[in-house]
């Protein structure tokens, strides 16, 4: 597994590749970055496979980072740290975070969740929970199976690049849908796509025959 690292510190980063190193096999460390720009361009050029990505970066923020790529192909875990964590992490050549999250943790088992930047933090889901996603400018509305209705200050484009590759499709400029949960296709009105909530989305005509074609109805 080919990794890079992303983190202000840089005792952070050594103390980080050690301990994968030592204790993971198969693990290359490509590069690291302490800041957003250079880890745009480390990524851009050694094209790993895991990003091991610091959320609190000074001024700047982890997120910063995924908003400057045209695409996300890789893995990511986000990592963070209380300072006294932080502090014994460094001290210790150890690493102790507060939090440790993944967004792509078993694509075989349907544990796979994905971290949500919301108005009040993080909100982590699972992926096969998520009907469909609404676009409203620059955030989104994920409608869960369960019903509940979740506001991401990330754009669709952004949950796009992630979710494609988890049997999600984009319909419209406006709505990105779990196939799974397909109940009925219309074809009146140019064509629709009813939810199994209810929720009747329409398909762009760009995308129609993309859509058919990956539902093998055409």
């Amino acid at each position: 597994m080919e990794v890079f690292l992303v983190d202000d510190e840089q005792r952070a980063i050594d103390s980080l590749s050690k301990l994968l190193k030592t204790n993971f096999e198969g693990i290359e460390v490509l590069g690291s970055a302490n800041t957003i720009m250079e880890a745009k361009r480390g990524i851009l050029e050694t094209k790993p496979k895991l990003v091991f990505l610091d959320i609190e970066m000074g001024p700047e923020s982890g997120f910063n980072l995924l908003e400057n790529l045209d695409s996300i192909d890789f893995h990511i875990v986000f990592v963070t740290a209380h300072e006294e964590f932080a502090l014994k992490a460094i001290k210790e050549e150890d690493l102790k975070v507060k939090y440790l999250f993944s967004n792509f943790l078993s694509k075989n088992k349907g544990e796979h969740k994905i971290t949500l930047p919301v108005a009040e933090g993080f909100e982590f889901i699972q992926v096969d929970d998520i009907l469909y996603i609404k676009a409203d400018g620059s955030y989104t509305h994920f409608r869960m199976k369960a019903g509940q209705k979740i506001t991401s200050s990330k754009n669709l484009k952004f949950f796009e690049g992630i979710l494609l590759e988890y049997g999600f499709f984009r319909i419209h400029n406006s709505s990105l849908i779990n196939l799974k949960y397909i109940k009925r296709i219309n074809k009146t009105a140019g064509g629709q796509v009813i939810m199994e909530d209810g929720e009747e989305l329409g398909i762009s005509k760009s995308r129609k025959d993309e859509f058919m074609k990956i539902l093998s109805l055409k």
